[in-house]
């Protein structure tokens, strides 16, 4: 690389022009030409202003299509709590002492039932989807001492702790001894010991010298022996048992999505549907009435609007699912019993019900739990993870009507690093929405100091617009071009670094017979700079 006196002379006047810099109060300001530096390279869609799963892609354009599926009711509709603990203190039926014990022997032994208060429901067996068992014991007795406790019946999995349900606890003088063991995954049967009984667990328990021991253990008539047990934070998966003829209230809300990218939305339908699939995962039978479907416009302050369909007075037979079990309560395979109401079938009433894209639908009602009784011989099945559904879809082709349909976003600019600008933002506005748009781009949360320093200037001095956009041909190939200029100052780089955004907010305008999308139809926002990079030293 070579040098030229006249660089090397320009690089000794910039030394000497940063040296004497040191000697000045001022910052020294200097100007470099800046071409066709990228500032702006946004686009506007459907996509982006709406949740992917809201809009797609049809015969007959961008169509309306908002699904869900949701549980129709709690857990605790169905099984409450089974959280429980009890403790019990034992003491010797004898005076005096010590009665010296042998290793291996067993002193004290007790058999406990827990009873569950279910109501309206006899549960012959649970597997449980979570929760602990905790046993706490103490022991006056001067010496080592084992707590044998047991779950009857209970089917742990394969390597769980305890195994068959057995678990040992190692108590030393004096000292509180407690073992956790986990219960996700086991099947607890709550039948008895007679298999006739309902909500019944069996637990027993032994105190004994451990066969470890090196010696005889004394045990005295006063010594005392404390024992706690809770079953804590359990989580119900499945159950097989009886269920009681009652009703529950169903209650759901399903949120369309997301829509503050769209404002001022009026909508003409050519088609519209509104379909409920009732879905009973239920091994017992239901009866659903639907009293109510309501539009929620706003999800802060509930305001509804609700549908008046006759199809909402009717109550649907939902038949038990098939529930087959061939290895354990885990292995069930559910076939659920379905019914559909459509709804929009008679009159013009969903048309008016959805004249905008509302925030929420929500729907109410009740269901009728076995209401032929027990047909079942109390073997009804349910899994709670798996809880009756109503799947809703609301599908339509999209037209958009007279009122103008606004769209609002905040694009994402490129800064020059450690550079003020002032010059030209060259801008180019590529459309292939079939019809004319009005576009407005503004800086907004600006700075306190900013807003100050500007207070006696003109209206729109943070503002660049409104610019129209000419029609697009429909097609993302074929746009139109709309190009425009904004003068950007040192101030508006310092604003946009100290926290303010660059808003923009696309106006689309539609003619009296309302205008079809596609959802491929865009508007791109490219922008360059044009003008001089400010560098100042202090």
């Amino acid at each position: 690389m070579k040098w030229s006196r006249r660089g090397f002379s320009g690089g000794v006047g910039l030394l000497i022009l940063l040296l004497s810099a040191g000697c000045r109060n001022e910052p020294i300001t200097w100007r470099a030409p800046l071409h066709q530096v990228i500032f702006l390279n946004d686009t506007l869609t459907w996509n982006q202003l709406v949740p992917d799963t809201l809009w797609t892609d049809g015969d007959e354009g961008l169509i309306l299509h908002a699904s869900a599926r949701q549980s129709l009711f709690e857990t605790n509709d169905w099984i409450p709590s089974l959280d429980t603990s009890w403790s019990t203190t034992f003491e010797l039926p004898f005076i005096g002492g010590p009665i010296p014990v042998a290793p291996g022997a067993e002193i004290w032994g007790e058999e406990e039932t827990i009873a569950f208060d279910l109501p309206d429901v006899g549960l012959r067996r649970a597997r449980l989807g979570g929760g602990v068992l905790e046993i706490t014991a103490t022991s006056t007795v001067q010496g080592p001492l084992e707590l044998v406790y047991r779950i009857e019946g209970a089917d742990f999995p394969s390597g769980a702790q305890g195994g068959g349900g057995e678990f040992i606890v190692s108590i030393a003088p004096g000292e509180p001894a407690s073992l956790l063991v986990p219960l996700e995954g086991v099947e607890l049967d709550l039948d008895g010991t007679n298999n006739l009984d309902v909500n019944r667990l069996v637990t027993s328990w032994n105190v004994r010298v451990p066969a470890t021991a090196a010696t005889e253990v004394g045990i005295f008539g006063s010594d005392v022996l404390t024992l706690s047990v809770a079953l804590d934070g359990i989580v119900v998966a499945q159950v097989e048992g009886s269920f009681a003829q009652r009703s529950l209230e169903v209650s759901d809300t399903v949120i369309v999505g997301e829509l503050g990218a769209i404002q001022s939305l009026e909508v003409q339908w050519t088609d519209i549907g509104i379909d409920l699939t009732l879905s009973n995962t239920a091994g017992l039978d239901l009866i659903v009435g639907l009293d109510a479907l309501q539009r929620m416009d706003s999800l802060s302050g509930g305001e509804t609007t609700a549908l008046m369909d006759p199809a909402l007075q009717t109550s649907m037979w939902l038949p038990r699912a098939t529930v087959v079990e061939t290895d354990g309560m885990e292995s069930w395979e559910i076939e659920p019993g379905e019914a559909t109401l459509s709804l929009g079938t008679e009159g013009d009433f969903l048309e008016g019900f959805l004249s905008t894209v509302p925030e929420a639908f929500v729907l109410s009602g009740d269901a009728e739990i076995n209401p032929m009784g027990d047909v079942s011989g109390g073997y009804d099945r349910l899994d709670l993870h798996r809880l009756p559904e109503v799947e809703w879809t609301v599908k339509a082709p999209l037209n958009f009507g007279l009122s103008e349909v606004v769209w609002v976003d905040t694009l994402a600019p490129t800064l020059p690093e450690g550079l003020a600008f002032d010059g030209t933002l060259n801008l180019s506005f590529e459309s292939s929405l079939p019809v004319g748009a009005r576009l407005e781009m503004s800086l907004i949360e600006l700075p306190q100091v900013f807003v100050l320093l500007h207070q006696g200037a003109a209206e729109n001095w943070n503002a660049l617009g409104p610019i129209e956009l000419d029609p697009g041909s429909g097609s993302a190939e074929v746009p139109s071009v709309t190009e425009a200029e904004w003068n950007m100052e040192p101030w508006h780089f310092d604003a946009l670094r100290q926290g303010a955004r660059l808003r923009v907010q696309l106006t689309c305008t539609t003619p009296e017979a309302g205008a079809q999308f596609e959802v491929d139809q865009r508007v791109v926002i490219r922008g360059h700079l044009e003008g001089d990079a400010v560098i100042s030293i202090e």
